[in-house]
């Protein structure tokens, strides 16, 4: 039997596997659900994100909102957010994240506090 080459190199999800891990987004609370669907991308965009991302070409970016972007961290497999000056290149990398509803909560809470500010 043939020893075949071991690879540890990572390459990001597809987006026909981030589909199914964004499947659940039906089942969220209607108040995330209605925020995700303001601010989620038509289509997730794979983003840079240096020096984590560069190996696997980046992560999937799923959603905008103003200067923060919310990416899916095939490496952890959790949603983390960042801020981003430049479109196409997320500015900081979170190692562990947390699962989309907490994401999500976490935007809607910061919407809520920003509008009871004015």
């Amino acid at each position: 039997m043939t020893d075949l080459p071991r690879t540890d190199r990572w390459t990001p999800i597809t987006d026909t596997e981030l589909h199914a891990v964004l499947q659940p987004i039906e089942q969220l609370p209607e108040s995330l659900r209605q925020l995700w669907h303001l601010v989620r991308l038509p289509w997730p965009e794979l983003w840079q994100q240096h020096p984590w991302g560069d190996e696997g070409c980046g992560f999937w970016v799923v959603a905008v909102a103003g200067k923060r972007c919310l990416y899916y961290n095939d490496l952890s497999g959790h949603f983390c957010q960042s801020s981003f000056e430049r479109w196409g290149q997320i500015d900081h990398f979170d190692p562990d994240g947390q699962p989309l509803p907490q994401q999500l909560q976490s935007w809607l809470t910061l919407l809520t506090d920003r509008s009871k500010v004015s």
